[in-house]
């Protein structure tokens, strides 16, 4: 015998499609493109590429600022000429004399910088040098050791043996007679 098959009560009425809000931007995006661009696009560059390039150059635009901020900015720029007037105006002949002698100091400073460089320079080769013969040293102190020791394995040997051949020499002579 066939069964009913029960629906759920949820599933009896009409679709529900629920009251969330969907964020789904709906606007249509117009683009207006100059000729070059236009032409770019023609040739088969991708919209994102030509426009990002735009991007950047809005990006170089400089920001409009304020009226007040601009007033601000001139009345600052304005009272730092006068203060350098106000400067050139106090210094004589001695202000500039005074650099010169400051620029003599930093030149001889970096003279002997230089120089000192160049010692520092010469004393890396030689050390590097140094370091390169004592490496070839110890390469080759380390065959001469190993050389030993093989010689001394060898002698080591050798001994034991003549030592077993003396006892076997010894036991034969003595015991025999």
């Amino acid at each position: 015998m066939a069964t009913l098959t029960k629906i759920s009560p949820s599933r009896m009425g009409p679709p529900r499609f629920g009251n969330r809000p969907h964020n789904i931007d709906t606007s249509v995006k117009t683009y207006q493109l100059t000729p070059e661009q236009l032409e770019r696009y023609k040739n088969g560059e991708k919209l994102d590429d030509i426009l990002k390039g735009e991007d950047t150059m809005k990006q170089q635009k400089p920001k409009v600022i304020s009226y007040a901020k601009y007033e601000e900015v001139v009345a600052e720029r304005d009272d730092l000429k006068k203060r350098l007037a106000e400067f050139e105006a106090n210094q004589d002949g001695s202000g500039i004399e005074q650099l010169r002698q400051e620029a003599e100091h930093y030149k001889e400073l970096f003279e002997t910088v230089m120089a000192d460089k160049e010692q520092l320079h010469k004393e890396i080769l030689v050390l590097e040098n140094e370091i390169q013969r004592l490496k070839e040293l110890v390469n080759e102190l380390r065959e001469r050791k190993e050389r030993s020791e093989e010689g001394w394995a060898d002698a080591t040997r050798e001994l034991r043996a003549l030592r077993l051949y003396t006892l076997h020499k010894l036991q034969r002579d003595v015991y025999e007679s």
